[in-house]
C-alpha cells in the first residue's frame, strides 16, 4: 500500500499544479500565456507520471510504452516555453525544434510495433538521447533567459525588488536539480527501478522538486516593463563623447534634484529627466561605472544616508537611522541594512558611533 502511494506522489503533485494553473487561466486576465504554458507543462507531467504509476503498479496499459516515450519528450520543451513566456521573449524556432523529436517518436512507436524495421530498444535509445539533449539545451538556455531578466530588472528599478528576484533565483536552482535528477533517471531507465525498494527514493525526490517548481512558478510575477525587449540597440553606436555628456547630465540631475530619494525611481524616470531613452541611460551607467542602474542609485542613497547618520543634531541613534532609511529612498529597512553593509562594510549603527 505504501509502495503504491509513494509511486503516485509525483503524479498527484503534477495533477494538483496542473489543475491549479488551469483554474487560474480562467480567473486571471493578465499573464495568460505564462499560465497556459504552466498548465500544459504540468498536464504533460501528470500523464508522464500516470504512466509511471501504472507501470510500477502492474496495471495493464492498452497504449503500451507510447505515452511514456512521447510525453517524456514534451515536458521539458513545455517548461522552456513557460520560461520564454515568463521573460516575454519573442516566439522563435526553439520550442518547435525541441518538440520535433516528440513528433518523430509518434511515428517511430507504431513503426516499431507493427513492422520489423525498428526494435523497441532502438526507439527508446532515440527517446533517451533526445531527452538528454533537450535537458541540456533547456537548462543552459533557461539559465540565460532568467539571468538576462534579472539583469534587466536591475537596470529598470532603483530598488532590488527582492520579492520578485528571489523566486526567480530559486527556480534556477530547482530547475537545475530537477534536470539533473531527470537525466539520471532517464539514463538508468524504468527497468532499473522495477524492484519495490529502489523506486521509493526517486519518487519522493521528484515529488519534492516538482512541488517546488510549481510553488515558485505560482509566486513568480515579473512586471511587463521589466522584460520588454528593446526594438533596436541604437546605443551601440554611441561614441565616447556622447556617453560622457550623458553621464554628466545624469550625475548633475541626480545630485541637484536628488532623484535617488524617490523609492519608486525607475530607469524610465531618469531617462525622461535627462531627455534621453532608457537604453542610452542604462548603457551609459553600465559602461562608465561598471554597475547596474539599481547599484548606481543605491550608492547615492548610501552616501546620503551617511550624511544623515553623521548629523549631530539627532539626539538618538534610532531617530538618525530611521530618517536615514526614509529620507534616502530605500524601499524597506531590510534593503537599507543589507545595501549599507555591502557598500560600507559596517552597520548603520556602528557607522554612526564611529563618525558621530
Amino acid at each position: 500500500m505504501l509502495q503504491k502511494l509513494l509511486i503516485s506522489m509525483p503524479m498527484m503533485v503534477c495533477l494538483f499544479w496542473g489543475m491549479f494553473f488551469f483554474i487560474r487561466l480562467f480567473r486571471r486576465d493578465n499573464e495568460r500565456r505564462v499560465t497556459c504554458m504552466l498548465a500544459l507543462f504540468f498536464g504533460a507531467a501528470t500523464v508522464l507520471y500516470l504512466d509511471h504509476w501504472m507501470y510500477f503498479s502492474g496495471v495493464v496499459r492498452v497504449w503500451g510504452e507510447w505515452s511514456y516515450g512521447i510525453v517524456n519528450l514534451c515536458v521539458y520543451p513545455l517548461y522552456y516555453a513557460y520560461l520564454r513566456a515568463l521573460t516575454r521573449v519573442k516566439r522563435n524556432w526553439e520550442v518547435p525544434a525541441l518538440l520535433f523529436p516528440a513528433l518523430i517518436a509518434v511515428a517511430l512507436f507504431p513503426i516499431g510495433r507493427y513492422t520489423h524495421l525498428l526494435t523497441d530498444a532502438n526507439t527508446f535509445l532515440f527517446v533517451r538521447l533526445c531527452f538528454m539533449v533537450q535537458v541540456i539545451w533547456v537548462l543552459v538556455r533557461g539559465y540565460q533567459l532568467l539571468l538576462r531578466t534579472i539583469h534587466r530588472m536591475d537596470n529598470t528599478y532603483s530598488d532590488d525588488r527582492s520579492r520578485l528576484l528571489v523566486p526567480t533565483r530559486v527556480s534556477l536552482v530547482l530547475f537545475g536539480m530537477t534536470s539533473a535528477v531527470s537525466m539520471i533517471l532517464n539514463f538508468l531507465g524504468r527497468d532499473f527501478f522495477a524492484q519495490e525498494a529502489p523506486v521509493a527514493a526517486p519518487a519522493v525526490v521528484m515529488s519534492v522538486l516538482l512541488f517546488g517548481l510549481g510553488f515558485v512558478a505560482a509566486h513568480t510575477v515579473i512586471p511587463m516593463e521589466t522584460v520588454t525587449e528593446e526594438a533596436a540597440d541604437e546605443s551601440e553606436a554611441e561614441g565616447a563623447e556622447e556617453t560622457s555628456e550623458l553621464i554628466r547630465r545624469i550625475d548633475t540631475i541626480m545630485r541637484e534634484k536628488m532623484l535617488y530619494t524617490n523609492a519608486g525611481l525607475t530607469i524610465q524616470d531618469l531617462a525622461a529627466a535627462v531627455n534621453s531613452n532608457r537604453t542610452y541611460v542604462s548603457n551609459a551607467i553600465n559602461r562608465t561605472y561598471g554597475v547596474s542602474f539599481s547599484q548606481y542609485v543605491s550608492r547615492q542613497r548610501v552616501e546620503y544616508a551617511k550624511l544623515i547618520l553623521r548629523d549631530v543634531r539627532y539626539k538618538t541613534d534610532k531617530a538618525a537611522i530611521s530618517d536615514a532609511i526614509s529620507l534616502s529612498g530605500f524601499a524597506s529597512d531590510q534593503t537599507f541594512y543589507r545595501v549599507f553593509k555591502d557598500l560600507t562594510g559596517t552597520t548603520p549603527l556602528l557607522y554612526r558611533k564611529s563618525n558621530g
